[in-house]
């Protein structure tokens, strides 16, 4: 047993001990109940952990790997795990103040304040990566708290492909597993996704945030004009003539060259242009520059 190995409660008793608690999301293969001390617990479907369960997918091992990992500063670890019926299927963690990031992109009016918080996104991604962890479904944005000084914390745990315990997925904003398992950015004698994903999923996360605009549409048909989607129409419908980060987007859709973050383009650009909405209400801010 690690030093660090959490030990598993049963969890009709905790909740018969908490009862005080109220569900804040009941999804297709997961409940995600607050406890009255402000923890969260959350609880996996038993018919998608039989199903994980041949891709060599374990709860408790996971759990347990993740609590070992008391160096990477910026991820909340979890706190409990609790068993039913003998099978690891739930864990509790430690809720953090402050918003999804979901919520928080929803309000961006500043390219200055959003480069603040893509850029600590990018860094605890690659203090992860030094762990040997890999974040696949990094887009799923609520799996990423904005703390309310402004601290960007990873909270996401069962996800994760961590050091050679494969990820259960990726996120559906990267694209289809058609575009997204290649080798530059899966490995199928391992079953492991490179690190080159997770610098993918940072530039996507980007697009997204920032324009609306999911850039896995390109070199697929418009359905409104029959046209293909390229990278010059996007870069030219969000006015963004930048060439570092055209670069940078351009090598994310090619199979060998390697990925590179945004890094301090973030900045440079936020102060070459600035954010504007072309009319009320609308999805896609654009750039302009000063």
């Amino acid at each position: 047993m690690n030093d660090m190995e959490l030990s598993a409660l049963n969890l009709n008793e905790f909740l018969e001990k908490n009862q005080g608690y109220r569900i804040l999301k009941r999804g297709k293969d997961a409940v995600v109940i607050q406890l009255s001390s402000g923890e969260l617990l959350k609880i996996l479907d038993h018919e998608l952990l039989e199903m994980l369960f041949y891709t060599g997918f374990d709860l408790e091992e996971r759990l347990n790997e993740v609590n070992n990992l008391t160096g990477f500063t910026n991820f909340s670890l979890p706190t409990r795990k609790l068993e039913c019926n003998g099978i690891v299927n739930s864990y509790t963690m430690p809720y953090i103040p402050g918003v999804d990031f979901t919520d928080y992109y929803e309000n961006i009016f500043d390219l200055l304040s959003y480069a603040k918080i893509h850029a600590q996104i990018e860094n605890n991604i690659k203090e992860g990566n030094k762990y040997g962890i890999v974040f696949p479904d990094l887009c799923t944005t609520e799996n990423i708290r904005v703390t309310e000084e402004g601290k960007v914390v990873f909270i996401d745990y069962d996800g994760l492909q961590i050091k050679n315990m494969p990820a259960v997925g990726f996120s559906d904003f990267l694209g289809t597993p058609e575009e997204v398992l290649k080798s530059k950015y899966y490995d199928f004698k391992t079953g492991l996704f490179t690190k080159e994903i997770d610098i993918k999923s940072a530039i996507f996360l980007y697009f997204v945030d920032v324009f609306g605009i999911n850039l896995a549409s390109v070199n697929r048909i418009n359905p409104q004009n029959g046209q293909r989607i390229t990278l010059d129409k996007i870069f030219s419908i969000i006015n963004l003539q930048d060439a570092n980060i055209q670069q940078k987007v351009w090598k994310v859709f090619q199979s060998s060259i390697p990925n590179e973050f945004l890094g301090e383009d973030l900045y440079r650009l936020a102060e070459r242009y600035r954010l504007v909405a072309l009319y009320p209400n609308a999805e896609i801010k654009r750039l302009v520059k000063k």
